[in-house]
């Protein structure tokens, strides 16, 4: 037992690298005859304060001993930046700079696996088989390296009569409802937002949907277009089909196989909640003549996006506002093409939204306390600010670069569009570093786990 243990300690130190090895062979001069498996739990805690954090985590997984060790070490939740793929990277290969620690990494996917999306620290992906029946979508955690499957697809199509399963039934958004997936209810859209299905990992089957009617999902009469979880329950913007919809805001309740307790819905229709719930988003855009330069004219409010977070209990709309910024062409011919507008950030407003069984409101909000928005082209995240390595009642964005790099028009997109928002006084900071990007690259948010409490795993 002790050789064993003894071989461990020697091989997975000698995987960490040069840095681990430093420092063992540093403490090992000191200690010439205490072997590995002998050193006090005080000289373990020394080497494992100084490993990377994912390192660390992964030292907590070899033996109780190590994980009593390492879950004392205090660690902040690590703040990654997913920077776009690179020609430099492996196969499956992701790298990401660490906000909180200025340092740049590489995660990989397992072997086959695409991703589709995250959440809650955790890669939604998908390894694609001979045909779309036999696609597969499992949860990844690139700290632990756990995978988790979902339920097979076919199992979603076995419950919608005559539906043809094709080319576009990929999972357009996936949420869950806890950081622990053991816990967790997923929810995911497919076929391009037209179907709203939920499972938990252990599940055999998905579990459609089916309240707003089979015959959604060949009329298209709505989509889901942003979905969220808060204290469990799942709120859902649809857009409708058709102008004489009556659905306004309605709660629903699932039950999953196996699971006595309901999944609650709150289905929002979309242009209800625009026309009377949340009418910022129908402020028209106005002109103003920029003061620098007489041939370029500022289109203030000239887009406005809007998104669900969970923030601290609370369910609160997110509205991002731009302004276009055009040139004014010399001479007008109506053959030439218009350039496309350069769009920048303006400003973001946060809302509160409340709910009751048939009622929903919003309360504009100017304070977040102690927590932090992340936002960026795809997902809105809330973090508490206390004790971190960034700032509290403001929104750090990435925005997506792709309407930034048209012609006559080649800002430095990841420094000139991402920065931070202070609700406070509005003020605007771009600290990221200038980079020179790829057409159609895109910059994510990522907040690996760094405790796991899961009863089951499989790995790769």
């Amino acid at each position: 037992m002790k050789l064993l243990s003894g071989l461990i300690v020697g091989v997975y130190l000698w995987k960490l690298g040069s840095s681990a090895h430093k420092i063992l062979k540093g403490i090992c001069e000191k200690h010439k005859h205490a072997p590995a498996y002998k050193l006090t739990d005080d000289i373990w805690n020394l080497i494992f304060q100084r490993l990377p954090l994912v390192d660390r985590i992964n030292a907590g997984a070899v033996s109780k001993q190590w994980f009593s060790i390492t879950s004392k070490i205090p660690c902040n939740q690590p703040v990654w930046i997913l920077l776009p793929p690179d020609k430099d990277l492996g196969p499956g290969e992701i790298s990401f700079f660490d906000l909180c620690d200025g340092t740049f990494g590489k995660m990989k996917l397992p072997d086959g696996c695409h991703p589709l999306g995250t959440c809650r620290g955790w890669f939604a992906t998908i390894s694609f088989g001979t045909n779309w029946k036999s696609n597969k979508i499992q949860l990844f955690d690139p700290v632990s390296r756990i995978q988790i499957p979902l339920p097979p697809l076919s199992t979603i199509t076995e419950q919608i009569p005559s539906w043809e399963l094709g080319t576009d039934f990929l999972a357009s958004a996936v949420d869950m409802s806890s950081n622990d997936a053991s816990e967790s209810v997923v929810a995911a859209c497919f076929a391009q937002s037209k179907i709203l299905a939920l499972c938990r990992p252990k599940d055999k089957k998905w579990t459609v949907f089916t309240g707003l009617g089979i015959d959604n999902l060949v009329h298209e009469r709505y989509r889901y277009t942003i979905m969220k979880f808060c204290n469990g329950i799942l709120y859902a913007l649809i857009a409708p089909g058709n102008e004489d919809d009556t659905l306004q805001f309605q709660t629903y309740s699932m039950k999953l196989p196996g699971d006595d307790r309901d999944v609650v819905l709150k289905l929002i229709n979309l242009s209800w909640f625009i026309t009377n719930i949340h009418p910022v988003l129908l402020e028209l855009p106005w002109i103003q003549e920029q003061e620098d330069d007489d041939d370029v004219l500022v289109l203030r409010n000239a887009s406005i996006n809007y998104g669900l977070v969970e923030s601290n209990g609370e369910i609160l709309v997110v509205d991002k506002i731009e302004d276009a910024i055009m040139k004014i062409p010399e001479h007008v011919d109506h053959d030439d093409e218009p350039e496309d507008p350069y769009f920048r950030i303006a400003r973001f407003e946060v809302s509160k939204l409340e709910a009751s069984d048939d009622a929903l409101w919003l309360t504009k909000l100017s304070n977040l306390n102690d927590q932090t928005l992340f936002n960026d082209a795809v997902n809105l995240v809330s973090m508490p600010a206390t004790g971190r390595n960034f700032g509290k009642n403001c929104v750090y964005f990435l925005d997506n670069p792709v309407s930034y790099m048209q012609q006559g028009w080649e800002p430095a997109a990841f420094s000139r569009e991402s920065g931070v928002f202070y609700l406070k006084d509005g003020r605007i900071e771009r600290p990221f570093p200038s980079l020179e990007d790829p057409k159609n690259s895109r910059y994510y948010w990522f907040f690996p786990n760094i405790k796991h409490q899961l009863k089951f795993s499989t790995t790769d």
